[in-house]
């Protein structure tokens, strides 16, 4: 998620406000500290040009 996060220019704390989560959550997700909710996963997803099931696709 760092990567796409990244490449969009965003810092944590602006993904997290466009996503309306913490910041405290997207730096664990990024640490894989902790895993996302579907619910979550989604309306950070939703901050990006991303489908949910484009982001489970596999890369190539």
């Amino acid at each position: 998620m760092q990567d796409l996060r990244e490449a969009h220019g965003l810092s944590q704390r602006a993904l997290a406000r466009r996503a309306g989560i913490s910041n405290a959550l997207i730096s664990l997700i990024e640490k894989e500290k902790t895993s996302p909710s579907v619910a979550s996963l989604k309306k950070i997803l939703d901050s990006f040009p991303v489908e949910l099931s484009d982001f489970f696709a596999p890369r190539k």
